[in-house]
């Protein structure tokens, strides 16, 4: 055998017309991976048995053209670690679908230009393989399946093995996935190999093959949302946003009404109808979906996983489309408010609400501020509607709280609230207040009412607002008794505005 003219030429059936003999002396220079009858092994695969190896030039390409070594190096065996070598060729045996350790299908797990094969069945190699081959190879690449089949394109190196031994060994499995059945189907879904195996199946787009794949599984679509490796199935299934599947999705997932709330809880279940809510943004069917949620608003709101189903609804799909869960938000607001775990969640709803209802949503809110200001957990969305720096709502809440300043300023949850008001525009509201209570002196002195007087001093001197030094005056009154505990703090920032001006 000559070496070729073109080393970049296409593998001819002339040029690899040898016996197994000569078969057997040929050893491939990229990672000195052997070829032994009709298969091939690393050579640390033959030197474990003792095998005497011999090496030879022959690139992937088909070509004799030798293979340089690295500068400094005569042993090819430094070039590229024959560890990280797998097999050339189809080993139909050796398929693992738990993700277990495995003989590679083909290619090289890493090459002299340190780009990558996929080591798990060769699908994601194709690019990789396409750029390696010729032109007549490429466009071999890119034509029908063999014999009307399904199957991969042939194989840059498809002649090592026959004609069509590439697109055969993928018949084979494909073969293998009817031969299955629907159970069998589902069944290697749930493994971590066996997702990726079908999922690199759905690339090849072939219709075939995605009426196969969805029909084995769409009778355990809960099952399969809600696994650990299925669910990433299930998300490339519906990436091919084909209608019938779509509407057969929805139709299993809505006529049990829990199966989409369970999902919903469920840590990888969510990530499914985050998803499913996402491809479906614009269709018909998300109303399906919405419908569903709102009949278990409550019950998702107070839920760690759940709440985030809610608010993808809220990031994706249009506020027409969600009014539904705008209603449901406002009827439950109160009660959510005043839960630990439903006021986070009401939080991140009302940063998110659009249109007319969340005017709505608002004023109740501020409607009852006095009750939620005091509640530990209303507190929070109270400071929260605060943030939004609406000054409507702004003035309406400081107006509402007029009277419990003080009051509030004894409190935990209510101090913050009040530190609020203060950096709002409703400052001057806080601000009136203390100078007209006789309780300042207890504010000054009180854990957590010495931060809002703090805070009181800060901001009313930042702003260049003549009530700062009203209120310097009225805490003068009582500066040695600010020389021991909280009233430190105060007697502090009072000392440095004294030496200002």
């Amino acid at each position: 055998m000559e070496n070729s003219g073109d080393p970049k030429g296409p593998i001819t059936r002339a040029s690899m017309s040898m016996d197994s003999t000569s078969l057997e002396t040929l050893r491939l220079s990229l990672g000195n991976v052997g070829i032994m009858n009709d298969t091939m092994a690393s050579t640390s695969q033959a030197q474990a048995h003792g095998d005497k190896v011999s090496s030879s030039s022959l690139p992937l390409n088909g070509s004799l053209t030798g293979v340089l070594p690295c500068p400094g190096s005569s042993n090819r065996g430094n070039i590229l670690d024959s560890s990280k070598i797998g097999s050339l060729g189809p080993y139909f045996n050796l398929m693992n679908l738990n993700g277990d350790d495995h003989q590679q299908y083909y290619g090289f797990a890493e090459s002299l230009l340190e780009k990558t094969l996929n080591p798990a069945n060769g699908f994601g190699a194709r690019k990789y393989l396409y750029n390696l081959a010729s032109q007549k190879q490429k466009d071999s690449m890119l034509g029908p399946f063999s014999n009307g089949n399904p199957g991969l394109p042939s194989h840059p190196e498809g002649n090592l093995w026959g004609n069509n031994g590439f697109s055969n060994w993928t018949q084979h499995r494909i073969n293998g996935i009817e031969s299955r059945g629907g159970n069998g189907i589902i069944a290697m879904a749930m493994t971590a190999g066996g997702s990726k195996y079908l999922q690199d199946l759905l690339l090849l787009k072939d219709p075939g093959i995605e009426k196969l794949i969805f029909e084995g599984v769409i009778e355990y679509i809960l099952q399969l949302m809600t696994n650990q490796h299925g669910r990433y199935l299930f998300q490339k299934l519906i990436e091919l946003e084909e209608a019938n599947m779509s509407r057969m999705i929805m139709v299993k997932l809505t006529f049990f009404p829990g199966d989409i709330f369970n999902a919903s809880v469920d840590r990888y279940g969510s990530n499914s109808i985050k998803k499913l809510i996402k491809v479906l943004e614009k269709s018909p069917l998300v109303t399906e979906v919405v419908k569903v949620l709102c009949s278990k608003f409550w019950e998702l709101m107070v839920h760690p996983t759940g709440q985030y189903v809610i608010l993808q609804c809220l990031d994706v799909v249009d506020s027409q489309k969600n009014d539904l869960l705008y209603v449901e938000a406002i009827n439950n607001c109160l009660r959510l408010a005043t839960h630990e775990q439903g006021c986070a969640s009401l939080n991140n709803f009302i940063v998110r609400i659009k249109g007319p209802r969340r005017d709505q949503l608002l004023n109740l809110i501020c409607d009852h501020v006095v009750y939620l200001s005091q509640d530990p957990a209303g507190n929070f969305v109270v400071q929260c509607v605060l943030g939004l720096q609406n000054p409507v709502i702004t003035d309406k809440i400081c107006s509402k709280l007029k009277g419990y300043y003080v009051k509030l300023s004894l409190q935990k949850g209510g101090s913050h609230v009040v530190e609020k008001c203060l950096r709002s525009s409703g400052m001057d509201h806080v601000v009136h207040e203390f100078l007209r209570s006789n309780q300042l002196y207890q504010v000054a002195k009180d854990g957590y009412g010495n931060y809002v007087l703090q805070t009181a001093l800060k901001e009313t001197e930042k702003t260049g607002s003549p009530l700062h030094r009203g209120l310097v005056v009225k805490l003068q009154q009582h500066r040695n008794s600010l020389q021991h505990g909280y009233g430190r703090n105060i007697l502090r920032l009072m000392t440095a505005t004294v030496q200002v001006n």
